[in-house]
């Protein structure tokens, strides 16, 4: 028979996107994908007639966790030519599973693609607006949102394919073989068998601590599911209140006119910092700050309206860029 593969044993390195900092060379080894792909596969339903479209690249833990669930439910690993344009790939190859970012469904819809094979559309990445959800959810595509990171082997918490709409403003319930805890502060923290093994840093190997400290906000619903409300580090003071970027970006994503928003603090002479908006609008045009700041004054306290809106080309979906974008804004404003 085939040789025993040891659970301890290392299996890959992963970078993660590094969207607050520098990336971080993260361990995983093979009983880390093992566990991980086995709480999704019976989270989601993953069977030997399933086929799984590979349409996430192989060095994102997301296109790795792909190829572990079919290798593990003998499911078909749906491999697109690489040109073939995303919505040909759902058509052409009829996939029960797919595993896609905000930018991608919202593509998919605009162009009207035939997702009636889907059975489970598994959305990563950054947050979700509201208003994808209720097209996907009108267009009956069968959404289920998620929260999951590299350290611990992509997905941990999902909800279920064809549940309702008010269950898909959270992240769901943890998957078997994660545990999930809520800090006194508020920070989620995570643990289990997916858990990574520890960190390559230049310098030295650090292992993974029992319980990783996410630097992710949040609570559990009276159901138990997860509902994520912003990262701790990304929180500053402006005037003497505390802003929440991802709250901004909330409200802007709310407005037709806007497709992709983040926000960053710029610093102020009198406030110590002020919110910054960079805008990917619907249209494709040049954001209308006057526009924007007006319909943000509906819903937003005054102080968490940005002082300058500027034009950006998006990030597709994954993670944005905000020490970049954050080095931007500050050259911008001191022009």
């Amino acid at each position: 028979g085939l040789p025993a593969i040891a659970l301890d044993r290392w299996l890959t390195v992963v970078h993660t996107s590094g969207s607050t900092g520098t990336p971080k060379a993260i361990v995983h080894s093979v009983g880390n994908h093992v566990w991980s792909a086995r709480g999704v596969i019976e989270a989601l339903e993953v069977t030997d007639r399933s086929r799984w479209l590979l349409d996430l690249p192989l060095y994102h833990v997301g296109g790795l966790g792909v190829v572990m669930r079919c290798a593990l439910a003998g499911a078909t690993l749906a491999v697109p030519p690489r040109a073939m344009p995303l919505a040909d790939r759902v058509a052409t190859l009829r996939p029960t599973h797919a595993s896609f970012v905000a930018t991608q469904l919202r593509r998919l819809l605009d162009a009207g693609a035939d997702l009636s094979s889907l059975q489970a559309v598994l959305l990563g990445g950054s947050a979700i607006p509201a208003d994808l959800l209720d097209r996907a959810t009108e267009a009956g595509v069968p959404v289920v949102t998620s929260y999951g990171m590299t350290e611990m082997t992509s997905t941990i918490t999902a909800t279920t394919p064809r549940t309702g709409r008010a269950t898909l403003s959270t992240s769901g319930r943890v998957l078997p073989y994660r545990a999930l805890r809520i800090t006194d502060a508020g920070e989620i923290e995570v643990s289990g068998p997916t858990r990574f093994v520890g960190r390559l840093d230049p310098d030295a190997f650090r292992p993974a601590p029992e319980w990783h400290p996410t630097g992710d906000l949040g609570h559990l619903d009276a159901e138990g599911r997860l509902v994520v409300t912003g990262r701790r580090d990304l929180q500053f003071v402006s005037g003497g209140e505390n802003v929440r970027p991802e709250a901004i970006e909330a409200a802007l994503l709310a407005l037709d006119a806007v497709a992709e928003a983040v926000v960053v603090p710029v610093p102020d002479a009198e406030f110590g910092a002020r919110p910054a908006a960079f805008v990917r609008t619907t249209r494709g045009d040049a954001p209308d700050p006057a526009e924007l700041a007006e319909a943000l004054r509906q819903t937003l306290p005054g102080f968490m309206v940005p002082v300058a809106f500027h034009a950006w080309g998006g990030a597709e979906g994954m993670k944005p860029n905000r020490p970049a974008l954050t080095r931007d804004a500050e050259s911008r404003a001191t022009e």
